[in-house]
């Protein structure tokens, strides 16, 4: 088969190119590149010229991709995993973790679920970096689709067929209270009328909660007496502890120590319990690094199962990754 010329500058280029896509400005793709801002926007030009096309629409100040560029990250980021694919089998030596592990998930799961997992795989692998971005579900959903993230966290709600999901674990809903509070004294476990009846602090996510939770009440034709609809748990929990109201959360989101200063009464009884899983990109290659980390998280499932090319994408159930 004959190639056509390449530049040599060519995947230089496109480097700056993505990371810019990724990092949404000039300024922080410098940052994490170590480059100067004006070597990044002379590469992209170079990218733009070379294609013939524009791949940032500047015309606002700003730098906003265009159809084109968005199309073209796409594409760049399924060829950088395959040149360090093509790095990782023809280095035919001990494996030496370094680099670095995007992971997306919400801001609950970095604070109560990771730690223990990255502290131990970076003790153990110093030269691994890794970096966190607490966000929203929808946005870790999509951080992972564009394989800007590694892998995400999140409670599932659908199937992507983009994706593949791996059950992490469940979490039922609870409610806490000011500990000895007057609202439920003397109650093991509130009624939901009783629970209506109290001020009532509903965690958030683009809706989410709060609509899970109104439907409910509904059901029971019971309108709860709501004073703040928040999307942050540990602020939440400061506003609960200092006498605001009651507040539905989910398990996870208490820590130990969060049981010595709050009543917690466990919902079960009323809301069904969510599905948290790991989110990886279907046909995504998986670095030797990033699956020896997967699999200290999940040590039964072998994660690359799932992820080979194989031409269509199809939709995946959770928990269908393959036994090792």
């Amino acid at each position: 088969m004959m190639i056509d010329e390449i530049s040599g500058d060519l995947l230089q280029w496109l480097r700056g190119f993505y990371c810019v896509a990724a990092e949404g400005s000039l300024r922080q793709a410098a940052i994490a590149m170590g480059r100067e801002k004006a070597t990044i926007s002379r590469q992209i030009h170079c990218l733009e010229k070379e294609l013939g096309v524009n791949l940032f629409d500047r015309s606002s100040g700003k730098m906003v991709i265009t159809p084109k560029g968005k199309m073209l990250q796409e594409e760049a980021a399924g060829l950088f995993e395959y040149l360090q694919r093509i790095k990782d089998e023809i280095k035919n030596e001990e494996i030496n973790y370094r680099g670095k592990i995007f992971i997306a998930a919400t801001h609950t799961i970095i604070d109560n679920i990771l730690p223990p997992y990255i502290v131990a795989f970076q003790r153990q692998h110093p030269d691994v970096t890794f970096q966190l971005e607490g966000t929203i579900r929808g946005v870790v959903y999509e951080k992972v689709e564009s394989a800007e993230a590694d892998l995400g966290i999140a409670y599932f709600d659908t199937y992507h067929k983009t994706l593949v999901c791996h059950d992490l674990f469940e979490a039922s809903l609870i409610m806490i209270a000011p500990k000895n509070n007057s609202y439920f004294s003397g109650t093991a476990l509130p009624t939901l009328k009783q629970i209506a009846a109290a001020p009532l602090i509903i965690s958030t996510y683009r809706g989410l909660h709060e609509a899970l939770i109104e439907d409910r009440f509904a059901k029971e034709r019971l309108k709860p007496k709501v004073v703040m609809i928040h999307n942050n748990f540990a602020s939440i929990k400061k506003y609960v502890a200092q006498g605001m109201g009651v507040a539905i959360l989910g398990r996870h989101d208490i820590s130990p120590e969060d049981e010595q200063h709050f009543d917690i009464y466990n919902l079960d009884r009323y809301f069904s319990k969510r599905k948290y899983v790991i989110l990886l990109k279907k046909n995504k290659y998986l670095s030797p690094m990033l699956k020896a980390f997967l699999q200290a998280i999940k040590p039964d499932i072998d994660f690359s199962a799932d992820l080979e090319p194989s031409g269509e994408a199809k939709p995946v159930q959770v928990g269908k990754g393959k036994k090792r």
